[in-house]
């Protein structure tokens, strides 16, 4: 049911990228019912907070569209206005991003020709959001789509020997962390990780997190975390996926998909990076299964196809405001053609145990 200032509906066939693997879709996109006023836009939509919490509830994702939205401050008051809290420090994650405001960063600095496949976010820590929100400050020329996929309906669109493997064993994320920081962004040195510079402190976060760590080569840092592959949502009682992957197969799965996208060099160029990369002992973050072994070819490939059956990816316009339920969406990032920015805020984070300890 509408609520008087607020209208709910689904996608229009038009909203979708052209090149979308499914037209289907959970996301809910709410809409003003009548003129509002940027001025009072915040404390409007606040005295509506239930309702909005009702659709994402129903839903997992809710996209705000056509409200006066203008700027990133703006965006973070109408966040903060739901009862939502920022996580303004990313303690311990993985993406290169920067501070925008006090609680949203950018989404992501890595590099726009680069598909950030499926993942929900921080699955690699203990400690991880509920909550993900996306502002879209600069309207992305060509692509940059921020694909959004049904956790729930990857978990079910898997066969039942990988489900089994993926509830029972869980998967291990072994991060590397320099000291210097590299020409490579996607390699964070772990004082910009931790926000120290003190080894101990660095230790006791990952004491924290559950983490095993091991410093090597002076000044350099593994950590490995065994963490559940799935989570059982607690209002639908559904398992999710949950999960990154970071293998020598995942991106160009992803680039095989979206082949038409890139001129055949360039295409190329990413394969042949992804497997230098992944090739390396000591890459960024590898996913491994809860026994240490790694995933392999076919099992990556299930995966990935089981994520992008259950994938929403729609474009984005000036002034959207995407909120995600992060136990049952998942997101990724498609390449961009830019300019483009886009905001994104960490909310109300949560706790999960980590799996037993990791097999030898």
């Amino acid at each position: 049911m509408d609520s008087p200032l607020l209208t709910s509906r689904s996608l229009n066939v038009d909203e979708f990228a052209e090149d979308a693997p499914r037209r289907e879709s959970s996301l809910t996109v709410v809409e003003p019912a009548q003129k509002l006023d940027q001025a009072s836009l915040a404390e409007r939509l606040s005295h509506h907070q239930l309702w909005v919490s009702q659709q994402l509830a129903e839903s997992g994702a809710l996209l705000l569209r056509g409200f006066p939205i203008d700027s990133v401050e703006r965006a973070e008051d109408i966040i903060t206005g739901q009862g939502i809290t920022l996580d303004a420090d990313y303690l311990g994650g993985a993406s290169p991003r920067s501070a925008l405001t006090r609680g949203l960063f950018t989404s992501t600095e890595a590099p726009s020709r680069y598909i950030i496949s499926f993942h929900t976010e921080m699955c690699y820590l203990r400690q991880r959001p509920e909550r993900i929100l996306f502002y879209c400050d600069v309207e992305p020329r060509r692509f940059g789509e921020t694909p959004l996929f049904d956790c729930a309906k990857m978990y079910q669109c898997l066969d039942s020997e990988l489900r089994c493997r993926i509830e029972e064993q869980g998967v291990v994320y072994e991060r590397h962390f320099q000291k210097k920081p590299s020409r490579i962004n996607v390699y964070k040195t772990w004082s910009d990780a931790f926000h120290t510079q003190e080894k101990a402190q660095v230790e006791a976060a990952c004491r924290q997190q559950g983490m095993e760590f091991q410093w090597y080569g002076g000044d350099c840092l593994v950590t490995r975390a065994r963490m559940p592959g799935t989570i059982v949502h607690p209002l639908t009682g559904e398992p999710c996926v949950s999960l990154t992957l970071y293998n020598e197969y995942a991106a160009s799965c992803d680039i095989q998909r979206f082949a038409h996208r890139f001129n055949p060099l360039v295409r190329f160029g990413l394969a042949r990076f992804s497997r230098f990369m992944f090739g390396r002992k000591r890459v960024f973050m590898r996913t491994l299964w809860g026994d240490g072994s790694p995933i392999s070819r076919s099992e990556t490939q299930a995966l990935i196809n089981a994520a992008w059956n259950a994938s929403t990816v729609f474009r984005w316009r000036k002034g959207d405001l995407l909120i995600l339920d992060n136990i049952r969406t998942g997101h990724g990032r498609l390449n961009v053609e830019g300019p483009r920015r886009i905001a994104a805020g960490l909310g109300d984070l949560y706790s999960v145990k980590n799996q037993a300890a990791i097999a030898a």
